[in-house]
C-alpha cells in the first residue's frame, strides 16, 4: 500500500517542498539509462532514456558517462556499472542546491 501511494506521488510529479523534489528526481535518476557514443572528431556525445527533471543532474549524468568512457569503461556492463556508482554522489549535490534554495 505504501509502495503504490509513493508511485502514485511519483507519477503526479507534484514536488510541493525540497524533499518531495529531492525524492521525485531519486525515484526518476534509478530507473534513467545512459547511452554513449563518439564521434569521429573523438567527442562523446550522450543520451538518456528519459530525463530526470532536473537539467543539471541530466548534465552531471552525462559528464559521468564521458568521464567512465575515458577511464575505459568500454563494456555496457562497465558502463552501466560506473555510472550506477555516481549516481549517489550526483543525487547529493542536487539535494544540496535544492536544500540551499538554489533550482535546477
Amino acid at each position: 500500500m505504501i509502495a503504490a501511494l509513493l508511485l502514485l506521488f511519483v507519477a503526479q510529479d507534484v514536488p510541493e517542498s525540497p524533499e518531495n523534489e529531492i525524492v521525485v528526481v531519486g525515484k526518476r535518476l534509478e530507473g534513467i539509462s545512459v547511452h554513449v557514443s563518439r564521434g569521429a572528431d573523438g567527442k562523446f556525445g550522450c543520451s538518456l532514456s528519459q530525463s530526470s527533471g532536473s537539467a543539471s543532474v541530466d548534465g552531471q549524468l552525462c559528464k559521468a558517462a564521458a568521464k567512465c568512457a575515458r577511464q575505459g569503461a568500454l563494456s555496457q556492463d562497465a558502463m552501466r556499472g560506473c555510472i550506477e556508482a555516481r549516481k549517489p554522489a550526483i543525487l547529493e549535490d542536487f539535494s544540496r542546491r535544492i536544500r540551499a534554495g538554489k533550482r535546477g
